[in-house]
């Protein structure tokens, strides 16, 4: 288990971004990003065929001081690995990493971390204060201290009724919520979570998320990994797509939606048989749901064409929409381009 030592979180002023925009906390011109990653590997070697598994490959990487980090991947894309080798649970195999301008090396540069593992261990017969008063001690906090923390989080992650029942009677969505709590109780300055809304309803998931932009505002950076992706896409100041060990691409939500092609859905009468004619077919997909009929416009500049043929032919029209591509699509399309790549380089020359 984590022992992390209790600290009065810093507030850094916010620096203001190229466009005028500005972020609490922004690692600027002096000032050390919360997590500084050069080159990090990590190899497994199995004991008895000596076969040797790589988990991540050289990764380079910054996180900046007072920003929400999304770490994207499937299972075995070495997201956990990567935390792990963060908060000292596994040793890299290459490369170097910084947290809070210390190395990883340090047991120091924990003591600023609340860490929330994919599997979190708890002690069963302790009760839901007495865990986190339990966590807030070995973060250094006194004990009257610790039980007034213990407490205050309980409720915020809505266990404040539970207090005095026994960990062994809580539910999975409930160890999660006090794994957060517990991550969070000695007020870090960075948190590390692995997959945070993992077992947790949609409730819990809006809980969670209010935490998170609740840590923010108060110049708290925090990287999680996560497989739901509308949770990443409303959260994130940025992400970070990890594929087969390998980092794909580093991007605001933002700049990766606007570096996609445009499309336009136009919503006609359904049940009507037509056919879309030569000079349009190359560029518009028509999709037959639930009685009604979309046509999606890949190039919009050729949106008046395509409304002059449906008025010609005497298709009414419901309505023109333009459509944003949802991270989950914009995931799926780099993992597919990933697996092409990889495809291509076991191919001989």
């Amino acid at each position: 288990m984590q022992e992390p030592t209790a600290v009065t979180p810093q507030n850094p002023g916010r620096q203001p971004l190229a466009d005028g925009r500005s972020i609490a906390g922004r690692s600027g011109p002096g000032t050390d990003p919360a997590i500084s990653i050069r080159g990090l590997s990590k190899r497994y070697r199995h004991p008895w065929t000596q076969k040797v598994t790589r988990g991540l490959e050289p990764l380079t990487l910054d996180v900046h001081r007072g920003e929400v980090f999304g770490y994207l991947g499937p299972n075995g894309a070495g997201k956990t690995t990567t935390l792990k080798i963060l908060t000292g649970l596994l040793k890299p195999t290459g490369g170097t990493a910084m947290i809070l301008g210390e190395p990883i090396e340090r047991v120091s540069s924990r003591a600023r971390i609340g860490f929330l593992p994919e599997q979190p261990y708890f002690y069963d017969s302790l009760n839901g204060v007495e865990y986190l008063e339990f966590v807030a001690r070995l973060s250094g906090m006194g004990a009257h201290e610790a039980t007034r923390a213990g407490r205050a989080w309980l409720a915020k992650v809505g266990l404040g009724e539970r207090e005095r029942q026994v960990l062994r009677k809580y539910s999975k969505g409930m160890l999660q919520r006090l794994g957060l709590a517990a991550a969070m109780v000695h007020e870090p300055q960075l948190l590390i979570l692995d997959e945070p809304m993992s077992g947790l309803d949609p409730f819990g998931r809006r809980d969670v998320r209010d935490l998170i932009l609740e840590q923010r505002q108060r110049g708290t950076t925090v990287l999680f990994s996560s497989h739901i992706l509308p949770d990443v896409e409303a959260l994130c100041d940025r992400v970070a797509i990890l594929l087969e060990g390998r980092l794909e691409r580093v991007a605001t939500v933002g700049d990766l939606i606007e570096g996609t092609a445009p499309v336009v859905e136009v919503q006609v009468e359904g049940a009507r048989v037509f056919e879309i004619p030569a000079r349009l077919a190359a560029v518009v997909e028509r999709a037959d749901t639930g009685g009604s009929t979309a046509l999606r416009l890949r190039e919009p500049d050729r949106l008046q064409d395509l409304l002059a043929w449906l008025l010609s032919e005497r298709i009414a029209v419901h309505g023109v929409t333009p459509v944003r591509p949802s991270l989950e699509q914009l995931f799926m399309a780099a993992a597919e381009h990933s697996a092409f790549q990889a495809q291509n380089e076991r191919r001989p020359a």
